[in-house]
């Protein structure tokens, strides 16, 4: 599978900064989740990309910035078909676009 293949799925959520900064959503894990605009019913998802973090401007501050998170999905399906990613395997062509 081509991890920069990629479609978004589901709004962006704020969350707090512990949450979007800890290991919850940590390459490799599982997470019961629903997405109206393709589930009927909450589906078994893996993180299937390291940490992707970005910061954008704050829409009400001036010079404030927000950090982002984005987190990249799998189903259980279709998991084995990825590369492990460790330090060895990790190259930019896998980063998204």
């Amino acid at each position: 599978m081509n991890r920069r293949r990629a479609a978004r799925v589901g709004n962006d959520m704020e969350v707090e900064l512990n949450l979007a900064l800890g290991s919850v959503y940590d390459y490799g894990t599982k997470h019961e989740l629903l997405f109206e605009e393709i589930d009927t019913e909450p589906c078994q998802y893996i993180v299937a990309m390291l940490p992707y973090y970005r910061q954008i401007p704050h829409p009400y501050k001036t010079n404030g910035l927000i950090p982002v998170r984005l987190v990249y999905l799998t189903t259980i399906a279709l998991w084995p078909f990825f590369e492990p990613i460790d330090g060895k395997t990790l190259n930019r062509a896998m980063l998204p676009e």
